[in-house]
């Protein structure tokens, strides 16, 4: 072989070689690309200039059992004895229980929206079957209740024992909707304090007013709560003393008094008397018609002044926003058309 094939050859090799480098290296380069641009990606991402993640699911809340984490924004709550503070937030629950649901005069218009899982304690299958993604329950709730609905859904408990406002601002709380009870609470404030403004034209400031719930073969008074929290916490009614010493031996907390017989008609030394008879019970009608024969009743001031009003119990029972709302106007017509 001569000297210039030799050459001629080395230049072909060499060629070769640089061409397949070059290939060689368009390759990597092209494989290289998206990998380069995650890289690019994650080190945005680290620097904080990519766009900001989305905000969390949940938040921790800490009530009577503990801190949990609870969804931020629930879309299927279910309700025991939570469901008039969520209705006044404008939440409708999509179920609650019979007990609460059904016998309130108050919830009667939701019955078709919130589904009914039993009375108390719940029908787990049925609560599970709704598939909720937060329970709200007052604080009544046993434990071992509280634990089973926990399996179902986080559940969060707000204080049954605080007054009305405080139960719908924890329930506010628990919802982000703060701001929806201040203004409820506001305007029901306003609405009271004009309402006690009525009554002072009507009831005389030393007269005393008495509300009573009859069962069969007993009667009980109320206290701070209920009924009373209306007439005597909102329109500012003066209840007798012998009451309002029960109401502070139970540190300031009192629905009703324990069960009284017949015998103790003459305390009720009001110049008032509201009377709801518990027409759920059966004998409590016959209780009061034999009590109204009696020469005890016909003896007590309200009655001799005819100052005795009949009040229906489906509207007078519960303890509610909405019922204390409403029973502020019927307490002012009550008191308006007896005079």
């Amino acid at each position: 072989m001569n000297l210039r094939n030799t050459k001629t050859m080395f230049i072909a090799g060499l060629s070769f070689i640089l061409i397949m480098l070059i290939v060689a290296g368009c390759g990597k380069q092209a494989d290289n690309g998206p990998a380069a641009a995650n890289s690019n990606t994650a080190q945005a991402t680290e620097s904080g200039e990519a766009s900001p993640p989305a905000s969390p699911q949940t938040k921790s809340f800490t009530d009577s059992m503990g801190t949990k984490e609870i969804p931020v924004n629930p879309q299927r709550i279910f309700s025991v004895s939570a469901t008039t503070p969520l209705l006044a937030l404008g939440i409708t629950p999509v179920g609650g229980l019979k007990y609460e649901i059904e016998q309130d005069y108050y919830l009667n218009e939701y019955m078709g929206e919130i589904q009914i899982a039993g009375d108390y304690p719940p029908d787990m299958e049925a609560v599970t079957a709704l598939e909720p993604d937060l329970i709200i329950a007052s604080s009544f709730v046993a434990p071992e209740v509280v634990e089973q609905l926990e399996k179902i859904a986080p559940t969060v408990l707000y204080p049954w024992e605080s007054n009305l406002y405080d139960q719908l601002r924890f329930v506010a709380d628990i919802v982000d909707k703060n701001e929806e009870a201040e203004v409820w609470i506001k305007k029901h404030e306003e609405k009271a304090a004009s309402n006690k403004e009525k009554m002072k034209s009507i009831v005389g400031e030393g007269e005393t007013v008495v509300a009573i719930e009859i069962f069969k073969d007993t009667f009980q008074v109320a206290g701070n709560r209920n009924i009373g929290f209306v007439l005597h916490e909102l329109l500012g009614l003066k209840r007798l003393p012998y009451i309002q010493e029960q109401i502070d031996k139970n540190g300031g907390y009192l629905v009703y008094t324990e069960g009284q017989s017949m015998e103790k008609l003459p305390d009720l030394t009001s110049d008032y008397l509201l009377v709801k008879v518990n027409d759920t019970q059966p004998g409590s009608q016959q209780f009061f018609e034999q009590m109204q024969k009696s020469a005890l009743w016909k003896s007590l001031p309200a009655v001799q002044k005819g100052n005795v009003f009949i009040i229906p119990h489906d509207k007078w029972w519960s303890y509610t926003l909405f019922s204390t709302d409403a029973l502020l106007d019927e307490a002012v017509a009550l008191f308006q058309n007896k005079k």
